[in-house]
């Protein structure tokens, strides 16, 4: 089996946080998740992401510690996805690759689809900053 690895910024503004929504010609279509993409040879996870949220949003983040952790398997591809958080420092993102993008309250993540290797992420996310509602459909 083939591993992949690839990055997600949780990109946050007060106790919301980014999310995009998969257009139909990606794997796992309409799904949320973390925007992101793989790491090229020779760089560092925060390279990859800056360089990936720039091409898919638009904008410089700067890339903050480390969140969580996620896999997701499909035919001979385990991906792992790693997620750090983040904070815009110029632009205002724009979705080139997503069909939407939408700032959402922490505590709110549970109300959207998401992606298998985001939800560690967004559980986490809950756990540091969005009190004790775990809700929804976030298991």
């Amino acid at each position: 089996m083939q591993e992949i690895h690839v990055v997600g910024a949780a990109i946050l503004n007060g106790f919301t946080v980014l999310a995009a929504k998969r257009s139909m010609d990606m794997q796992q279509p309409l799904k949320w998740e973390f925007a992101g993409g793989k790491v090229e040879c020779g760089e560092t996870h925060a390279e990859a992401l800056e360089r990936e949220i720039f091409e898919e949003l638009g904008v410089r983040i700067s890339v903050k510690g480390f969140l969580a952790d996620g896999v997701f398997e499909d035919n001979d591809e385990r991906i792992i996805l790693h997620v750090y958080e983040a904070g815009i420092i110029d632009g205002e993102p724009v979705p080139k690759e997503h069909s939407e993008l939408r700032w959402i309250e922490i505590d709110r993540l549970g109300e959207l689809d998401w992606a298998d290797a985001d939800i560690p992420a967004c559980k986490e996310l809950m756990k540091r900053y969005g009190g004790v509602c775990w809700g929804y459909g976030i298991k």
